[in-house]
């Protein structure tokens, strides 16, 4: 207790700022509690850099959570009990949006320019001969002894999954090095000859100039004679999961919006082509994949249910047989669904506004309205997901009979509830579509945020809300999303509603100078969403245009690999934010 409380008292001397910023851009008064929010986000990111720097002054690189009791880095342990501080830069995008962020509403670049120098940095001492940077899933940098570290074995692959880099600052910091890593993206993860895709890449794969030289292929999905589309079941264990396609299509938009060159762009519209063409002809649903996994292993190995790896032809095939033909990973819509109708659709959108695919926000009216009509209910006032395959065919109430990827023997499948992350995708897909046609989603949005405790937001336009004006929901998501309306709709309800749910992060979640969850957990995350969501609406109380600030796309950044159980006995295998993340104060010795 000692070092909390000595801690503390540097935290709150840390950080001291005269209370005499304007909104200089906006009728809008700019007042105390404005103030003190703000005061938060510069505390928080004044201590993350101070105590991140601290630990190792021999290096740039700040670690991808900070103990709170301590200010020191998190630490991944091994099962042999090393235990490893580590820094993982494709796990820190929204801290540099962050930084970025503030110099934008403080007028101070010092900020932006941290920012520079830990990402050049980074590029400059961690980017493989073959263009591939050292980050993702797999792969860290140990704060120690300032070497790559893997978690996935001896030589861990490379992994982006909804992870969203940083580009527009890291083209700023080394274009070539930018251009490079985008390029090597493809090589590494894309199988030209087969469309294939895998979410692995291998460093050893050789950097290849002309990458996108290859004519782009016919579409992998037919259809059958009904009209519906026919699922290659093909794949050599090379899944194209929608999460590892969201960073693949991302930079290849990004480079051709760079360079001018069309066919980067060409190909990241024929890959996120399959999934649409893969979606179900009447609901609208789309896919996880378009591709099932071939048999490649033994009968022996396959006659095991609970062998679950890659291998045995399509999971969801083998465990769900009871459903027929439409039971395939592919179609499952109760597991995966914030990566396909949360992520991959804030991409599209991202995509469909800088870019120009206009075709990328139907395909996300289409996909959403489809989710939401079928997939969606309300039970007990609480927003929820109705288990079901993208057809419409239910799985709720399922008892599975045996053991299998998505679960025990005699798992009931219930409600699977539905996050605020959803609203973003949401609203976004309403901006980006004419009033007319987004009637249905405007209704979906009312009745999820009235059932998040937000209060009404209106019928279609938003010009006439009745809102929660106290409401107690403490989410970034929920902030974003008011920040957005009132953006959209210049009706001040939205703006009084962000206030108090901003208010509500600062008071519930900003404990010991940093962001946290909750009071009591014990890390801070660099990639969480609520300063950079804070910012946005400092920036609309003060004019600020929020095409000019840093616009959230996703927070999935993690590690996954080995590491020492909590027994502190046997080996696991699991993520930094099943194991690490969820530490409480009280855990900590």
């Amino acid at each position: 207790m000692k070092k909390y409380v000595t801690l503390f008292l540097m935290i709150t001397l840390l950080v001291s700022i005269p209370n005499t910023i304007k909104a200089e851009t906006s009728n809008v008064v700019y007042t105390d509690e404005d103030y003190d929010r703000l005061h938060a986000v510069i505390n928080h990111v004044e201590n993350i850099l101070h105590y991140g720097h601290a630990y190792n002054e021999e290096t740039k690189l700040l670690p991808d959570a900070i103990n709170t009791l301590t200010g020191e880095p998190a630490r991944w342990v091994f099962p042999n009990r090393a235990e490893v501080p580590y820094a993982n830069l494709a796990n820190q995008q929204n801290f540099f949006r962050t930084l970025v962020g503030l110099s934008k509403v403080t007028g101070s670049d010092k900020y932006e320019l941290q920012a520079k120098e830990i990402v050049g940095y980074f590029m400059d001492n961690y980017q493989n001969p073959n263009g591939l940077f050292n980050w993702g899933g797999h792969r860290a940098i140990n704060l120690d002894n300032l070497e790559v570290q893997s978690t996935e074995g001896p030589n861990g692959p490379h992994e982006l999954k909804n992870m969203m880099p940083f580009y527009e600052l890291m083209l700023e910091v080394d274009e070539e090095k930018t251009t490079r890593f985008m390029k090597q993206l493809w090589t590494a993860h894309f199988y030209w000859d087969s469309q294939n895709m895998n979410r692995h890449g291998s460093y050893s794969t050789a950097f290849d100039q002309n990458v996108f030289g290859a004519p782009i292929p016919e579409d992998v999905i037919k259809m059958d004679e009904q009209g519906n589309p026919i699922i290659p079941d093909d794949s050599p264990g090379l899944l194209p999961f929608v999460n590892s396609a969201t960073d693949l299509a991302y930079a290849a938009l990004t480079l051709s919006n760079h360079t001018g060159d069309p066919v980067p762009k060409q190909w990241a519209e024929y890959l996120m082509r399959q999934y649409n063409l893969a979606s179900n002809p009447v609901t609208g649903m789309t896919v996880y994949q378009f591709k099932s996994t071939a048999v490649t292993k033994s009968a022996i190995e396959c006659a095991n249910p609970a062998y679950t790896n890659s291998g045995c032809g399509d999971r969801v095939a083998r465990q769900f047989r009871d459903f027929g033909p439409i039971a395939r990973e592919a179609n499952v819509a109760w597991k995966n669904t914030q990566a396909v109708y949360v992520d991959n659709i804030l991409m599209l959108l991202e995509a469909g506004d800088k870019y120009g695919m206009t075709e990328f926000v139907d395909w996300s009216r289409q996909y959403l309205e489809g989710y939401l009509d079928y997939a969606y209910i309300r039970v007990d006032g609480q927003n929820k997901i109705i288990p079901m395959f993208i057809d419409g065919t239910l799985t709720y109430g399922y008892v599975v009979p045996e053991v299998g990827y998505f679960g025990p023997s005699n798992m009931r499948l219930d409600y699977v509830a539905m996050p605020t992350s959803y609203l973003l995708p949401i609203l976004r897909t309403i901006v980006q579509t004419k009033q007319e046609d987004s009637i249905t989603l405007w209704n979906h949005l009312r009745d999820i945020m009235h059932a998040f405790g937000l209060g009404d937001i209106g019928p279609n336009g938003g010009l006439s809300p009745n809102l929660n004006l106290d409401t107690s929901i403490d989410d970034p998501f929920a902030l974003m999303t008011m920040v957005e309306l009132y953006d959209l709709t210049k009706n001040p309800q939205y703006l009084d509603s962000a206030r108090t749910i901003g208010n509500n992060i600062v008071r519930e979640k900003f404990h010991r100078g940093f962001f946290v969850d909750s009071e009591i957990m014990l890390y801070s995350r660099l990639d969480q969403p609520d300063t950079l969501a804070l910012l946005s609406l400092d920036a609309v109380i003060r004019g600020i245009d929020l095409e000019n600030m840093p616009f959230y796309l996703a927070d999935s950044g993690y590690i996954h690999g080995y590491l020492l159980a909590d027994d502190g006995v046997t080996e696991d295998r699991s993520y930094t934010q099943n194991v690490i993340y969820t530490k409480t104060i009280y855990d900590w010795e």
